[in-house]
């Protein structure tokens, strides 16, 4: 995997750019989980193409981004992002323990092997001020195309749904875990909603099949979720 990590912007994306359309996901899903205080400590773990952290700097944090892959630190510090390489992102947050007022690790979890899951997110809860909040995104592998997510990247190891999300975070020693489905649809334009009106009976026609077929049938088919864990 090293050859991929390394290189990861260069492999891993559609182009050496942001894709600014996550600004207002990201503002829509996740800007409300963020501290009142802005002068509270929050990280972004696994930062990619740096959306994260342009949001975070945008909506004035005081913010830390930190990667394995030493090119997607240099493409987010050409963006004036701050951020650091680490070889070892567990030792990293074990060196800042009780630091961070919120941890983003936004598709990154998949990426860690299942032996390595549940120290990692320990890790991060170690990282976490009292009180503090972690938001895991993953793909969804319950939603109806999730593989489509799952095996997009050759680097992702470890696929979740609704519960084994809930079992790691458990395992890890949080308490207060709440599951989402990560809305990528804004409904501004007439083609949004209509887009909305037929995902919901969409949606409904899946629940129903899965019911008729007595598999199981998680409440959540977005193809992304994501865990906010307090600790």
């Amino acid at each position: 995997m090293k050859e991929i990590f390394d290189n990861y912007v260069e492999t891993s994306f559609d182009g050496y750019q942001q894709a600014t359309f996550k600004f207002k996901q990201f503002k829509i899903n996740y800007e409300k989980f963020l501290p009142k205080d802005k002068k509270s400590l929050v990280l972004d773990i696994g930062i990619g193409r740096g959306e994260m952290l342009s949001c975070m700097r945008d909506w004035g944090f005081n913010y830390q981004g930190v990667d394995i892959s030493p090119s997607t630190v240099k493409f987010c510090q050409s963006h004036k992002l701050k951020c650091e390489v680490t070889d070892d992102t567990v030792q990293w947050l074990l060196n800042n323990r009780k630091k961070f007022s919120l941890i983003t690790c936004l598709d990154v979890l998949e990426h860690v092997p299942q032996n390595q899951t549940i120290n990692f997110l320990k890790a991060i809860k170690s990282s976490l001020s009292n009180g503090g909040v972690a938001i895991i995104q993953v793909p969804n592998l319950q939603s109806p195309y999730g593989y489509l997510h799952h095996f997009n990247d050759f680097t992702h190891v470890s696929g979740f749904v609704e519960h084994s999300l809930r079992q790691v975070l458990l395992a890890a020693g949080f308490k207060q875990i709440e599951l989402y489905g990560f809305e990528e649809i804004f409904a501004t334009s007439l083609k949004q909603r209509l887009r909305l009106a037929l995902r919901f009976f969409y949606r409904r026609a899946v629940r129903f099949l899965r019911a008729l077929n007595a598999n199981p049938n998680p409440k959540i088919l977005d193809p992304v979720i994501f865990a906010v864990a307090r600790k």
